[in-house]
């Protein structure tokens, strides 16, 4: 693993912005004097984060390709397996050097091609595949409330090499199984009519966990290859359910109980923590409850608390690489203190639980967003609350080791300001804390509904070793809306989506970094890929090995009553 990354972090050493801009893609070299191959004006050659495409003008049938490092004192050869998934384009995953020259040799059905081609110092996002969603999720099906695409996930089937599939669902319980390189529909059914909140796979692939918010908070499992439903559990038989106070409102779902994560762990087993927050007779209540499954039977291995579900809000969970411990966060909603707490999956019985006290004077209570991750190995935990402190734990212990005023209230004219601070991640190497747009809290704004001015650390990535000291940042051009980071750690995916009051000065896209990169943020920034439309919350998946990334658009509604974008998935490598 060591040799790995110093590998890694050689190869995506750079000089400047401009250098990158300039040898994205690299061009096609003059092809070899070889009496068996013939020229190759046609091909051109796009170098990718885990690999190489090749697109050709003709319709192609290729038998083997080989890629071959050119050195001073001869050739390395490099047999390389490859995937066309399109007539006229070939997919290679080969770990490339930098301003290194390789000669690409094609064996097809015309004959063999030959090209000397230069690497560029940094690669590019390649769009493999982008499928339309106003027919596979039957969006239009209700004309006067349009269904919106609300998660997403990804999965290698081992069935059948290369065979990567995607799931998507909606607000209305459509649900869309796709082939990843082909866009072929595999299965397009409705599940519900509740919010699907949550998907899953598990079993290489071949079984899909459903998580929705509705009346009866169903957990479901489906066989994919047989299309039927294996098991589902009821959670509102634990948290109670509900009937929204506006039932008509389109924000009705947020009043019924459903999952606030679920994760598929290492041994086949899933892990849910479901909430449900409603009001009752004019008094707010909530109920949470964390579960273990069978993954294959739905028999239930535990639950937490075993007494009965917690008056308190599960917000949000992460896992270790070894599925072995949780890391969960619980508030009160804005009552009191918020808790972290450390559960042992294999028994379901809390190691330890950390309080996090207000900050005074501007909170009387503690919340939480999506603030807690834990390193793969399982050795340290980070945390945010939302009044903007960031925190690493060592596992072990229920007391801090580090904790800093990330994003937290500053006086500006007398008015506090301060940016969200609920997206985070975790690397072995490091704890990453993302801020977002500057805000005043309502109980806050004495008169001021807009910040007079940026908060300094808001819209940034910021990454931290587990000792609690800085090792890179970057800004963001827009709202983070999402983050996800390969099981390796080495790439990181970051949504960034907003509409602002001049939606043409919106950026929307994902951005990419190389988390296993020596250097500052510009070493690890790879590219902005950028989109029409605006990027639903959370609507993001990144494949396992990192290769693969899934990003969900949907229409921006102009001033001038069009939309621009489309209800569409874009698959990136």
């Amino acid at each position: 693993m060591k040799e790995h990354q110093i590998r890694l972090r050689k190869n995506w050493a750079v000089t400047g912005l401009g250098l990158f801009m300039l040898l994205l893609i690299s061009s096609v070299g003059i092809a070899q004097q070889d009496e068996h191959a013939t020229k190759n004006s046609d091909i051109t050659v796009v170098w990718t984060r885990t690999g190489v495409v090749i697109e050709t003008q003709h319709e192609l049938k290729l038998t083997t390709v080989s890629i071959t490092e050119i050195r001073e004192k001869g050739a390395v050869n490099d047999a390389t397996s490859f995937f066309q998934f399109a007539p006229k384009r070939v997919l290679i995953q080969f770990a490339w050097i930098p301003n290194q020259d390789y000669r690409l040799r094609l064996t097809t059905d015309k004959g063999v091609r030959v090209t000397d081609v230069r690497t560029p110092l940094k690669p590019v996002l390649y769009p493999v595949q982008t499928v339309e969603l106003d027919g596979l999720l039957s969006l239009m099906e209700n004309l006067r409330r349009a269904a919106k695409p609300t998660t997403v996930a990804l999965a290698r089937r081992l069935t059948k090499a290369p065979n990567m599939l995607l799931a998507i669902a909606t607000d209305a319980g459509h649900l869309g199984l796709i082939e990843l390189f082909t866009g072929k529909t595999v299965w397009k059914t409705r599940i519900s009519e509740g919010y699907v909140k949550h998907l899953s796979f598990g079993d290489d692939g071949n079984r899909l966990y459903i998580g929705e918010q509705a009346a009866d908070g169903f957990i479901y499992a489906y066989d994919i290859s047989m299309k039927e439903l294996l098991w589902k559990y009821r959670t509102a038989d634990d948290i109670e359910t509900s009937i929204p106070s506006e039932p008509g409102s389109v924000y009705a779902w947020v009043q019924y109980p459903g999952p606030s994560r679920m994760l598929t762990l290492p041994d086949g087993g899933l892990l849910v923590s479901s909430v449900h927050s409603w009001t009752s007779g004019g008094v707010s209540r909530v109920k949470s409850q964390l579960y273990r499954f069978d993954g294959k039977t739905g028999t239930l291995s535990w639950k937490w608390p075993a007494e009965g579900a917690s008056r308190k809000l599960m917000r949000w969970f992460d896992i270790s690489a070894d599925g072995k411990t949780c890391a969960l966060l619980m508030d009160e909603k804005g009552k009191g203190n918020g808790q972290l707490i450390v559960i042992a999956l294999e028994t379901g019985k809390m190691r330890w639980r950390a309080s996090f006290e207000p900050l005074k004077p501007y909170f009387d209570g503690v919340t939480f967003w999506r603030g807690v991750g834990i390193s793969p190995n399982g050795k340290f935990i980070n945390v945010t609350t939302d009044d903007g402190r960031a925190f690493i734990f060592d596992v072990n212990t229920p007391n801090p080791i580090w904790q800093y005023q990330l994003a937290t209230p500053l006086d500006v004219s007398g008015v506090p300001i301060l940016a969200t601070a609920g997206t985070i991640g975790a690397t072995d190497d490091a704890a990453i804390f993302v801020t977002g747009d500057t805000y005043i809290p309502y109980h806050l704004q004495k008169g001021a509904q807009r910040p007079a001015t940026a908060h300094p650390n808001g819209l940034t990535v910021f990454a931290y070793s587990w000792k609690g000291e800085k090792q890179w940042q970057w800004q963001l051009e827009n709202m983070p809306q999402g983050l996800r980071i390969d099981a390796t750690g080495r790439y990181g995916a970051l949504t960034v989506s907003k509409r602002r009051q001049n939606p043409h000065e919106s950026l929307h896209g994902v951005s990419v970094f190389a988390l296993m990169a020596e250097g500052s943020g510009l070493t690890k920034y790879i590219q902005t890929y950028r989109l029409e439309g605006q990027l639903p919350y959370d609507t993001l998946a990144i494949s396992t090995d990192g290769a693969f990334i899934a990003v969900v658009e949907i229409p921006l509604p102009m001033p001038d009553d069009t939309l621009r974008g489309k209800n569409r998935v874009h698959i990136l490598y």
